[in-house]
């Protein structure tokens, strides 16, 4: 791990792994970098011949946390900063969640940066994410805070599958485990822009059908079964606006299913890579 400047004022906490082609991993909202470690996604793409970056985007600690507000533009630009000042050329991503705005806003920015696509969790949001996300950005503005227990029932409820939900040793378990994942922002600066690229993104209707159509490198769109933040239903439907998209649902997990379930997901991903090398 190493702090980068990425030469527009951001500095990024930026891992790289591996050798070979260049997979470019883009997180979610709040994401540490090492999460792709401990889903075994940068291990089985190494493994795989090719090279890992992982960083934490702006406000994500130890990352640096501009004034805010964040867009998912403002995420883009530091993502093109980053392959260029590592003189990465053409890169192939790997986005969850809001990482996946990120990365259509990398293909607006900079025709011809990325390869090809994996779109996890995260193409077309629901009406629920906008209601989390006004929740959220309400509470900042009325206390200056998320209280604990609204962040990890939120957590809780959108992480796990409803099997887990109902299972009590299940919920005391994860529980402790989100509980106890400590503080990522390098500030509450960070945290806000960062929620607040989230929440423009949703209530500009992202994506558009003409951004959909406008996407036209080869693309992998993923959804999990559960998954209250990007239904199933939706990204298919998004993906199939799209040129070069295929679809596949992952049955049995929710929003979190990349880490709380036996699942083929880090296999697929492996697989649309080494296809697209």
């Amino acid at each position: 791990m190493t702090l980068v400047d990425v030469g527009n004022g951001v500095t990024l906490e930026v891992t790289r792994t591996g050798s070979g082609p260049a997979v470019l991993l883009v997180g979610g909202l709040g994401q540490p970098a090492q999460v792709w470690e401990y889903t075994g996604v940068v291990e089985a793409l190494t493994s795989a011949g090719f090279e890992t970056i992982s960083y934490c985007a702006r406000g994500v600690a130890p990352s640096s946390a501009p004034e805010p507000p964040y867009t998912a533009d403002d995420l883009a630009f530091d993502a093109q900063c980053l392959v260029q000042t590592l003189g990465l050329g053409q890169v192939l991503v790997v986005a969850y969640s809001m990482g996946c705005y990120t990365t259509q806003a990398l293909v607006r920015r900079q025709p011809g940066m990325v390869r090809a696509a994996v779109l996890l969790a995260g193409l077309q949001p629901s009406p629920i994410g906008e209601l989390v996300g006004r929740m959220e950005l309400g509470l900042l503005d009325e206390y200056g805070e998320i209280p604990a227990d609204v962040m990890l029932f939120e957590q809780l409820m959108t992480t796990l599958h409803p099997a887990l939900l109902q299972d009590p040793a299940s919920v005391v378990g994860w529980e402790q485990v989100l509980g106890a994942s400590g503080e990522v922002w390098t500030s509450a600066d960070g945290m806000r822009g960062q929620l607040q690229a989230s929440y423009s993104w949703i209530t500009a209707n992202e994506p558009l059908p003409e951004h959909l159509a406008a996407f036209d490198l080869p693309a992998l769109v993923l959804a999990f079964e559960h998954d209250l933040f990007f239904p199933p239903q939706g990204c298919r439907a998004a993906a199939g606006q799209m040129p070069n998209a295929e679809f596949a649902q992952i049955d049995g997990v929710a929003h979190g299913g990349l880490f709380t379930g036996q699942t083929d997901t880090v296999a697929r991903i492996v697989a649309f890579c080494t296809d697209h090398r």
